[in-house]
């Protein structure tokens, strides 16, 4: 009977405590994030707190699912539990870039969840889109600075046939591994001349990236340098990954430095550590000369080429591979032929008409109280931007729409 007794007072004692636990949790969400807390587990990794309170962050930064959440968002409703119960400090780049990731891609989870896209400035209103870099941003006020007030004569229409994506556009699309190469491009007009669209992120490809590549359904040209780290990108735009599984088969083609180019440009390679093990670089195509040549821990990059070496040497890799101008079947060239003709000619009655409307403008009256009819429409239409405002009170007046 004692010892009966002495078993039951024992797991009562050890379960009290737990049946607890459970009724809070079934009463808030935020007591299973407690849990380790309440039974003092020994040791909360920046993991274990992440994973025990990432819904409940992201709840928060979305409204409960009704809006999409940035992932720095979720990160910012995260950190102080996440530092709190672990001592340890939260950086931005593990959570957004590892941790929230593998949360999802582990749990299932159908967020609607937005990555940040860095590295360049876009105007509300209009489509103007400027890279964050020095020359992108010197060239951006220069035009800033000088805006003025212009006359509003129309412009003449554009001949160019309307496209959106590679359709009778562009036949493959250049990946460049880092920004900076875009002058020397534009100079040698790569683009223009293969038709080809071009596409850089700092580093490893982005998941929008891969997306764009899955969808375009067109080669994918992969412009890397020759060490571990270039090896990884062409392996990470061939394979499916955690961050972003491949819908439609993608044409990789690697575009990047080799051991004959190196040899070719005689470029001198620089330390760098190889980390990789040989497994990992065979299957992200290195051969073993590749491997051998990173085995000594050397590495050459893209920037070593000067800027003609860089043109000749994106020239030469194309002209291999054929890539060339892109030409319609023969419809669409009738119909680009009929369209090309419909727009010479609506260009001649346009410049007729301008010459009439320039008279008319500079005859009609400005409304004394245009600054207060401006506010209150823009106190309705909150969205629009000004020039919105005195458009669509130029039309209202001159009954355009009826």
């Amino acid at each position: 009977m004692e010892l009966d007794l002495a078993i039951t007072e024992m797991v009562t004692g050890v379960t009290k405590k737990w049946a607890k636990q459970r009724k809070t949790e079934e009463r808030s969400k935020r007591a299973i994030a407690n849990r380790r807390y309440v039974f003092k587990v020994a040791r909360w990794t920046i993991q274990d707190a992440a994973y025990e309170y990432m819904e409940t962050a992201y709840m928060m930064a979305s409204a409960n699912g009704r809006f999409p959440a940035n992932a720095r968002q979720i990160m910012y409703a995260a950190r102080g539990y996440i530092q709190d119960r672990t001592g340890q400090p939260l950086h931005d780049d593990y959570f957004t870039q590892t941790l929230l990731p593998d949360y999802i891609e582990h749990h299932g989870k159908t967020w609607d969840v937005v990555f940040d896209a860095r590295g360049h400035f876009t105007e509300p209103h209009r489509r103007t889109r400027v890279p964050l870099g020095t020359l992108a941003v010197r060239r951006y006020l220069e035009q800033v600075d000088q805006l003025g007030v212009s006359d509003p004569a129309l412009d003449r229409i554009s001949s160019a046939f309307p496209t959106k994506g590679p359709g009778n556009r562009f036949g493959a699309v250049l990946f460049i591994e880092k920004e900076g190469f875009d002058e020397i491009l534009a100079a040698a007009r790569i683009a223009d001349r293969y038709d080809i669209a071009v596409m850089s992120t700092k580093g490893l490809s982005v998941t929008a990236s891969r997306f764009l590549a899955d969808r375009l359904r067109v080669p994918l040209l992969v412009l890397h340098d020759f060490d571990q780290a270039g090896f990884s990108i062409i392996g990470t735009f061939r394979r499916s990954n955690r961050r972003y599984r491949y819908e439609n088969p993608v044409d990789v083609v690697d575009l990047g430095l080799t051991l004959a180019d190196i040899r070719h440009y005689r470029l001198r390679a620089e330390k760098q550590r190889l980390t990789q093990n040989v497994g990992t670089l065979r299957r992200n195509g290195a051969t073993a000369d590749d491997i051998a040549f990173l085995q000594r821990n050397q590495r050459v990059e893209l920037n070593m080429l000067t800027s003609d070496q860089f043109v000749e040497f994106i020239e030469t890799k194309l002209a291999a591979l054929g890539i060339g101008k892109v030409v319609p079947d023969a419809d669409l060239l009738a119909s680009a032929y009929r369209r090309a003709y419909q727009v010479g000619f609506l260009n001649q009655a346009l410049e007729a008409a301008a010459d009439t409307a320039r008279r008319q403008a500079e005859a009609v009256d400005v409304p004394d109280d245009l600054d207060e009819q401006v506010r209150d429409y823009l106190e309705e239409h909150p969205e629009e931007p000004w020039d919105s405002a005195v458009a669509s009170l130029v039309d209202r007046k001159e009954n355009r729409h009826d």
